[in-house]
């Protein structure tokens, strides 16, 4: 599949340095044999959906952060914190290499690990690497309040012949309380609510005219 990714910033029309970014990075993990998903605008890129994105976007389980932060490092990356690696890794760290950003997401919890372990490899830039299938995406997004997340929500529900009932049965088995809000996201998507009406047009009030 041709990867579709909007690297123009819709502003400037600048391109970013994202491909060289996501080469350079992805080479370093696949050198490490650390797990890893690529999720975030590259992966919807990947299944078809393109958005904006300057950067890179890579999970990894809790245990292999700092296995995946020496990587990283060693490959240009620094980390934006200090982290001593007999502690707790963060829950996200913001590497830059340049102009070029990446950021790291540390898994702790599901989906996260499922999304890591059940990645379907395929290439990025010219780049094998594993990366978040739709249905992946969609529970990632599930558990999201950002605005943009429930947006890219929306639009693989429409716009992709996501897997719908996988979705349905890893919340069944994982978190059922969640299945009643995925429904209601769904028929959100698919039956947006109309938009409130405009209110009337003001007439401005009339100017004096000139007297002669």
């Amino acid at each position: 599949m041709a990867l579709e990714i909007v690297e123009a910033d819709p502003v400037t029309g600048k391109k970013t340095p994202l491909v060289v970014t996501a080469r350079r990075a992805l080479r370093a993990l696949n050198g490490s044999e650390v797990p890893y998903a690529v999720i975030g605008a590259t992966a919807l890129g990947v299944r078809g959906l393109p958005r904006f994105t300057a950067d890179l976007d890579v999970v990894v389980v809790r245990e292999d952060a700092f296995e995946a932060l020496r990587a990283l490092d060693a490959a240009g990356f620094p980390s934006d914190i200090e982290d001593a690696e007999d502690g707790e890794p963060e829950a996200m760290y913001t590497m830059r290499r340049g102009r070029g950003q990446l950021d790291l997401l540390v898994a702790s919890a599901e989906p996260e690990s499922t999304v890591v372990a059940e990645a379907k490899r395929t290439r990025v830039f010219g780049v094998e690497a594993p990366v978040a299938t739709l249905e992946h995406l969609v529970l990632m997004y599930l558990y999201s309040n950002q605005v943009r997340h429930a947006g890219d929500l929306a639009r693989i529900v429409v716009e992709t012949d996501v897997d719908l009932a996988e979705v349905e049965r890893y919340l069944a088995e994982v978190h059922p309380e969640m299945l009643r809000v995925l429904r209601t996201r769904v028929e959100t998507a698919r039956h947006p609510p109309p938009a409130p009406a405009r209110p009337p047009r003001r007439t401005p009030p009339r100017r004096p005219g000139k007297r002669g």
